[in-house]
C-alpha cells in the first residue's frame, strides 16, 4: 500500500497493491472480503467505510459513461462501498467539497483522474477508461465543476494514478490513456503544467493487478480524501 500526500498536503491518496487483496467484487461471496480490504485502505485515509464513496462503473447496457455527482451526507448512501454493488448509483466521476468523505475507485489498467481546487475546497476522482475518454469525458467533467462549483480550469490541480502506460484507444487516433485525458484536460483550459503523472504501468509492474496482463477478476484501488 502506498500513502502519497498531493498538491502539497492538501490532499491524501492512499493505493494498493496486489498484496492488499483484490478491491472489488464481481460477486457477492467476495463482496465481505472486499469490503474488508477498501476498509483498510480507507483507514490509511483516516476515512470510515460509511462516510466513502465508490466510483461504480460497468460497461453494459449504458448510453453514457459521463455520470457525475456531488458526495455530501444526503448523497453518501448511493455510492457507499458498505453496499453491495446492486444497490449503487452507477457513477464516472465523484465530487466532495467535505474531509468527511472519501472518494473511491476500483482499477486495473484503466486511468484514474484526480483533480483538485484549492480555492473552492472541492475534491474530484474520475474514472478515465476508453468508454469515458471516447465521449470527451475527462472535458465533461471540467464543465461541470465549471458549472456545478464556479471551478476555474487554469487552477485545478491534477494526479494521474498508476495505469496501463500503453493502453490505445482506436476510437481517438490510438492515442494512450494519459494522451487522451490530459488533451481533454487542456482544451477544457487546465493548465499542462498542472498535470501530474505516476509513472507506474499496471500492465509491467508486478505489484498491480492487470487486466491486459491477463488478470480479469482482481482489482487495486485508490482512495482520496481532502485533509
Amino acid at each position: 500500500m502506498k500513502l502519497l500526500q498531493l498538491f502539497d498536503g492538501k490532499v491524501s491518496l492512499a493505493i494498493s497493491t496486489i498484496a492488499d487483496g483484490n478491491m472489488r467484487s464481481f460477486g457477492e461471496a467476495e463482496f465481505d472480503e472486499v469490503l474488508q480490504n477498501q476498509r483498510k485502505l480507507c483507514a490509511e485515509l483516516g476515512a470510515d467505510a460509511r462516510n466513502t464513496a465508490r466510483v461504480l462503473t460497468t460497461y453494459d447496457g449504458r448510453a453514457s459513461f459521463c455520470e457525475y455527482y456531488e458526495i455530501d451526507s444526503k448523497s453518501i448512501t448511493k455510492h457507499q462501498i458498505t453496499k453491495p454493488e446492486s444497490e449503487l448509483v452507477l457513477a464516472d466521476g465523484l465530487v466532495t467539497k467535505s474531509a468527511d468523505f472519501a472518494l473511491l475507485l476500483p482499477l486495473a489498467d484503466c486511468l484514474g483522474v484526480i483533480i483538485y481546487d484549492e480555492t473552492q475546497g472541492i475534491l474530484g476522482l474520475l474514472h478515465s477508461g476508453r468508454q469515458n475518454l471516447e465521449e470527451d469525458g475527462a472535458f465533461k467533467f471540467i464543465e461541470f465543476l465549471q458549472k456545478n462549483y464556479n471551478c476555474q480550469p487554469e487552477k485545478l490541480k491534477i494526479y494521474f494514478t498508476p495505469h496501463a502506460l500503453n493502453y490505445e484507444i482506436y476510437a481517438l487516433d490510438h492515442a494512450k490513456l494519459a494522451e487522451a485525458a490530459e488533451t481533454q484536460l487542456t482544451r477544457a483550459g487546465v493548465k499542462a503544467d498542472n498535470i501530474e503523472h505516476s509513472d507506474i504501468d499496471t500492465v509491467t509492474n508486478p505489484d498491480f493487478p492487470s487486466n491486459s496482463a491477463g488478470d480479469k477478476t482482481n482489482r487495486f484501488a485508490v482512495a482520496v480524501k481532502l485533509c
